[in-house]
């Protein structure tokens, strides 16, 4: 690390700019690995993850996560944060490859 910001202050970047490149690089990785994910039938649409949240929950959707088997986990999961019709906040862990519903979490 000391040497890529020294490298960075020579050719005149911030270390803020190249920690800001590395996570652009790793959304981009991890965007090509949820697609590829998609198109070889390892995990499922998000459409269709959230055809059956709507069907089994009330609420809005305010934030999505995919993760997958490299962050620790034993398949891909799809992380999803809901507001129900009472204003609570509902974390709600779903198998990406089945649709199962893995966890629910509410909050009070």
């Amino acid at each position: 690390m000391k040497i890529i910001i020294f490298i960075a202050f020579f050719l005149n970047f911030s270390p803020l700019q190249i920690f800001a490149q590395e996570i652009e690089r790793n959304s981009r990785n991890d965007h090509e690995k949820a697609i590829k994910a998609v198109n070889e039938g390892e995990i499922l649409t998000l459409d269709q993850i959230l055809q059956k949240i709507n069907r089994n929950f009330d609420g809005r959707v305010v934030s999505i996560n995919l993760k997958d088997s490299e962050k620790g986990l034993f398949g891909w999961v799809y992380d999803i944060m809901m507001i129900d019709v009472n204003n609570k906040v509902k974390q709600i862990r779903v198998d990406a490859g089945t649709s199962t519903v893995l966890s629910v979490i509410s909050g009070d």
